[in-house]
C-alpha cells in the first residue's frame, strides 16, 4: 500500500490527511482536460491547496480510499 504521495513539489503522508476538499476550476480558455483544485487538511492542522490534471485527481483520490480502507 503507498502511503505517500508527491504532488507538485510537496509529498505528503496519506496518514496523515483528515480529509481531502475539492472542486472543479472553470477556466476561461477551453482545455482538453478537466482541472480540480484540492485541498489537503491534515490532521496537525495544516492545509495545503494544489490544482491537479482530471488523471492525477482520479489517481489522488483512488490512492486516499485505499489507506482509509486500510484504516478500517
Amino acid at each position: 500500500m503507498i502511503k505517500y504521495l508527491r504532488l507538485n513539489q510537496m509529498v505528503l503522508d496519506f496518514t496523515e490527511v483528515e480529509c481531502i476538499e475539492w472542486k472543479r476550476v472553470d477556466e476561461e480558455f477551453s482545455s482538453d482536460t478537466e482541472q480540480y483544485s484540492l485541498r489537503f487538511h491534515l490532521r496537525s492542522g495544516k492545509c495545503f491547496t494544489r490544482q491537479v490534471q482530471q488523471t492525477q485527481f482520479k489517481d489522488i483520490k483512488g490512492k486516499y480510499k485505499e489507506i482509509l480502507k486500510g484504516e478500517e
